[in-house]
């Protein structure tokens, strides 16, 4: 009965060894991950012109952050950067290739997650974030900038390799409001898919 009594004990602290030293540890940390950015095809609407569709290369972005973690939910301040080039504009049917045009997003964020505690090295996150999204359009020789007001959704997870260095991979959709200036408007939405590295103090 001793010797059950032991092992049940000994079982326990194993448990509770293996959870505390599992999951992501609360307090501030810094984060960097980059990847793919993904642009969605979108409006672009000239005053007097019908509205046409716009359409892009696949991209690159990189984000840098840092933040606090509690016990679960985590709010952190990012700062990002996105690049494409505008593909072609089509409209009924028809499409005009465009070369050399370029479009440059900057986003200033503030962000708050939750991360899904467990006993595995993996833990699994949603978030959400609102801030400043600036865009830049430049084509051929000339530039137009954007400031406006931005929003993003994630998803992804970090993967504990020591007690303060975790793996991070999330997909991440950016959106804003329309970039518009001299009765022009275009609208903007991103997919990325970043993986990085988070570091925690």
């Amino acid at each position: 009965m001793r010797c059950n009594a032991i092992k049940v004990l000994l079982v326990g602290v194993f448990l509770l060894v293996a959870s505390t030293s599992s999951v992501l540890a609360a307090g501030p940390y810094v984060g960097f991950a980059g990847g793919v950015s993904i642009f969605h095809e979108n409006d672009v609407k000239v005053s007097g012109f019908p509205t046409v569709q716009a359409s892009y290369d696949t991209g690159y972005g990189f984000i840098a952050n840092a933040g606090y973690a509690f016990d679960g939910p985590r709010l952190e301040a990012e700062f990002g950067y996105k690049a494409s080039t505008m593909k072609a504009l089509s409209f009924n049917g028809n499409s005009v290739t465009l070369p050399d045009n370029d479009i440059y997003v900057m986003s200033f964020m503030g962000n708050a997650y939750y991360d899904i505690k467990n006993t595995s090295a993996f833990t699994p996150y949603i978030g959400a974030g609102i801030g400043l999204v600036k865009g830049e359009f430049k084509a051929n020789g000339s530039s137009d900038e954007f400031n406006v007001f931005g929003y993003q959704m994630m998803i992804g997870g970090a993967y504990k390799l020591n007690k303060n260095i975790s793996l991070d991979l999330s997909y991440r959709f950016q959106g804003s409001s329309d970039f518009s200036k001299d009765g022009t408007s275009i609208s903007y939405m991103s997919s990325n898919i970043f993986a990085g590295i988070r570091n925690s103090f």
